[in-house]
């Protein structure tokens, strides 16, 4: 096995245990030392985009995951090569490190889904990459997902992208109908300065 195919096949599952690795220990810091309760997801009701958002993520995973051990994956999603296996890991990295950086810059005001109602401790964050878009953290998972097209193009992976993409339009009217119910004039000033995506 060269080492491109070892990059292609492992690499992505690395970028991924750092992810879920982050992402488990920052829900568990915050529900811990600062008693914030993050998977709003799990105790509202679910959109039909929520649903599909979830579908989506959970076979693509699927797929990231087998196909090391799978590779007849790779044949029946039409899977191409690499033009560039290394800019392809790169982009999934960077858009990691940005998601982790976004996720920090909102301190106990993140959550996973929309909550019921505003809960303690909750602000419009305006800093950091927020003052570059309204959403950062939807432009990392779509970077991420680019990322993956790239890595291993195809048929598959293309829709996986451009489903997340249409899928997150509705998800994102709700929480920006959300924000405006909660903090009113400030995030519709907000709102006017920064764009939805970049």
């Amino acid at each position: 096995m060269s080492q491109v195919e070892m990059l292609t096949d492992f690499g992505p599952l690395a970028i991924m245990a750092a992810a879920l690795v982050w992402g488990f220990g920052r829900i568990l810091y915050l529900k811990l030392v600062q008693n914030v309760a993050v998977l709003s997801l799990l105790s509202a009701r679910k959109t039909r985009a929520e649903y599909g958002l979830g579908i989506i993520a959970f076979l693509s995973n699927i797929y990231i995951l087998l196909r090391p051990f799978l590779p007849v994956l790779d044949r029946w999603v039409e899977r191409q090569i690499s033009p560039a296996p290394y800019l392809a890991l790169g982009v999934m990295a960077f858009s990691i490190v940005l998601m982790i950086f976004c996720q920090i810059g909102m301190g106990k005001s993140w959550r996973i889904g929309v909550p019921q109602a505003a809960e303690e401790g909750q602000s419009l964050v305006a800093h950091g990459p927020y003052k570059h878009s309204r959403n950062p953290i939807y432009v990392a998972i779509l970077l991420y997902l680019a990322g993956i097209v790239l890595l291993l193009p195809g048929p598959f992976t293309l829709a996986v992208l451009l489903g997340t993409f249409l899928l997150l339009r509705p998800v994102i009217r709700r929480e920006e109908a959300f924000m405006e119910a909660t903090y009113g004039e400030e995030y519709r000033q907000y709102k006017q300065r920064v764009r939805r995506w970049i």
